[in-house]
């Protein structure tokens, strides 16, 4: 590969597409013939009337004519084969070559600061799916940081038929070596668009939809940690999910949809659901979380008398077992409800207990089919907040109406080089990964659109769910 050296002198044809290049030099040539042909009818109008041998002028004026017709000809096939090239070049080539231009163009400016000499960084670009590209630059002659802090320049070379699309997530490889901007068409929109709440049918038993293209394996992931300010749309985002739990129905091996509000707000009116005492305490709530941490145990025993009658592994999704979920809302604050010493007149009833009790669900539940939804108004991962091992159990983490400064509590450090350049987010939008194999990395989302009465159908599912 030859090595490109940048030049702030260089003309804006240089960075250009090679079949760019090639219609350049097509109407370099036709314009060069069409001077020529000038010039030929000049020596004819000229000199025919004062020569005294025309068949001079003649030979002289017939020269330019055949270089220009020549010029002509190969002016024509120039500008014949660009729009051959151009017509079957690839979206992902032609989008390399404005990125590049955008960068390296000193009529652009030069966002990464190169001087006189230096190897121009190589630029990648390959078309993932219909509408989605990686655009990968190498990091030669600039730090990781100088490279990500490219995606706004990206973006603002996004125009003509790229002009709906954005970078919408960055990311540095492990070895530093190159950082990768995710660009797609940020007008199309993928969310589930619900009329009736049978729409929200799952796919299977395992799945759970988030959005068109994009659902969560529940074969691959583990508990999932929800975060979210106030009308940010996440308790919307979990009723989806919740409900498509419900519409799956229970199996014959004790599965569970449980919610736990204790806020006692409009889901603790639902039937079904374990919300504070009357007098304000949790018991009820400390009693519901350990009848479902004895269900992962009985419904690990029937897997292991499975696996011990075939001789091999039994997963639960093979032995006919229905997703069975628990969902904690406002984690942070229930936490904060459990005194820190037992009394000894009620020594369960404690911090130390409720720990306990969701950390061995969300340690020991998947391999059951048993997934804690673990919601936070605030990502918090301070004392009296959210426990570090919560964090890391968490194999699934949603961020709605995302902001950088909440996602590196909730993701490591490393994995958030610049999610995105600036865009505004709406309810249901979201940050969103999952350790399912396929969208391990960082992805923008929106949740579905339920257009029906979420929580009077939610109601009514909990008590189909329970009754059957």
């Amino acid at each position: 590969m030859n090595t490109v050296r940048y030049n702030n002198n260089a003309p804006a044809i240089v960075h250009a597409a090679p079949g760019t290049k090639l219609s350049v030099l097509g109407a370099v040539l036709l314009l060069i013939a069409g001077c020529l042909l000038g010039i030929g009818h000049l020596v004819i109008e000229l000199f025919s009337p004062i020569a005294t041998d025309p068949s001079g002028v003649l030979m002289v004026h017939g020269r330019y004519v055949t270089v220009a017709i020549v010029l002509c000809a190969i002016g024509g096939i120039a500008v014949i084969v660009w729009i051959a090239i151009n017509s079957k070049l690839p979206a992902s080539k032609k989008l390399r070559t404005r990125v590049r231009a955008g960068i390296f163009d000193p009529r652009f400016g030069n966002p990464l600061h190169l001087r006189d000499g230096e190897v121009i960084p190589r630029v990648v670009c390959k078309e993932t799916e219909a509408g989605k590209f990686e655009i990968s630059i190498s990091t030669l002659s600039s730090t990781v940081d100088e490279v990500a802090k490219l995606a706004e320049c990206i973006s603002a070379r996004l125009c003509g038929r790229f002009s709906r699309y954005a970078v919408v997530l960055t990311e540095a490889d492990v070895a530093s070596n190159h950082v990768t901007f995710f660009v797609q068409d940020v007008t199309v929109h993928h969310e589930i668009e619900a009329d009736s709440v049978e729409e929200m049918s799952p796919p299977s038993a395992y799945e759970l939809r988030v959005q068109n293209g994009t659902n969560i394996d529940l074969r691959t992931s583990g508990s999932m940690l929800v975060a979210g300010k106030t009308r940010s749309g996440k308790t919307t985002g979990v009723i989806a999910l919740l409900i498509q739990a419900l519409l799956s129905g229970p199996d014959e091996y004790g599965s569970q949809v449980l919610i736990i509000d204790p806020k006692q707000a409009e889901l603790s009116r639902l039937p079904h659901v374990v919300s504070l005492g009357p007098d304000g305490d949790a018991h009820a709530i400390l009693e519901a979380l350990a009848l479902f941490a004895e269900s992962i145990k009985k419904r690990q025993g029937v897997l292991n008398d499975r696996s011990a009658e075939t001789g091999d592994a039994v997963h639960w999704w093979d032995a006919g077992f229905h997703v069975s979920v628990l969902f904690l809302d406002e984690y942070v604050a229930l936490r904060a409800m459990f005194p820190k010493r037992a009394s000894k007149e009620d020594p369960d009833y404690c911090l130390a207990t409720f720990d306990g009790l969701v950390k061995r669900i969300v340690t020991m539940g998947a391999s059951a089919g048993c997934y804690a939804i673990i919601s936070i108004a605030e990502a918090s991962v301070e004392e009296g907040g959210l426990p570090s091992m919560v964090r890391s159990a968490c194999s699934t983490r949603i961020l709605f109406r995302p902001t950088l400064p909440e996602a590196r509590l909730i993701w490591d450090a490393d994995r958030l080089t610049d999610l995105a350049a600036p865009r505004t987010y709406g309810p249901g939008d979201a940050w969103f990964n999952s350790t399912d194999g396929v969208h391990d990395r960082i992805c923008f989302v929106h949740f579905p659109v339920m257009r029906f009465r979420v929580y009077r159908e939610l109601g009514r599912l909990l008590d189909l769910y329970f009754i059957k």
